[in-house]
């Protein structure tokens, strides 16, 4: 694996979705060649037709039956790298160990407030964020840190729609 962007006992510059509590593990997942996906992206089995092909990639709708939060990329997959245009490359990712566990996510566009806690709502379309004023199936909001950081789990369940 790679040297992830965020070392063990450093703050998390990038802001987009990284663990909050222990219930969280590494494990290598085998990725679809020639696609770019930041560090903290929601991550997904790879749909093609209705169905999977082997490999994940950033979850391709925010909501969409199916396709539904699973894992979070570890370290970032950039186009520069030796690798990108290779399929089946192994990368670190972030893997709940619990329907329980909770993440830390940066609002990117909008201000939640301290009144959205456990309100549900969808996975933004950047895939690395919480949409403002949407309902959805996608987190349950579960801490207020401040007006663009917050605390959530994904323990809804999987490929109910809103």
């Amino acid at each position: 694996m790679g040297k992830a962007v965020t070392l063990v006992n450093q703050p998390n510059n990038v802001q987009n979705f990284y663990p909050a509590d222990d219930n969280w593990e590494m494990k290598m997942f085998p990725f679809v060649a020639s696609t770019a996906i930041d560090e903290g992206t929601v991550i997904a089995p790879q749909i093609t037709s209705n169905d999977v092909t082997g490999y994940v990639t950033k979850m391709w709708a925010e909501n969409a039956t199916g396709a539904d939060f699973l894992w979070i990329l570890a370290e970032p997959i950039k186009a520069t790298d030796g690798d990108y245009a290779v399929a089946w490359k192994m990368k670190g990712v972030r893997v709940p160990k619990t329907p329980y566990a909770q993440a830390y996510f940066k609002v990117w566009a909008g201000t939640f407030t301290a009144a959205d806690v456990f309100k549900t709502v969808e996975i933004h379309t950047d895939r690395k964020s919480l949409a403002v004023d949407t309902k959805g199936k996608g987190a349950r909001i579960m801490e207020y840190i401040d007006s663009t950081h917050w605390i959530c789990r994904f323990s809804l369940p999987e490929t109910e729609t809103a």
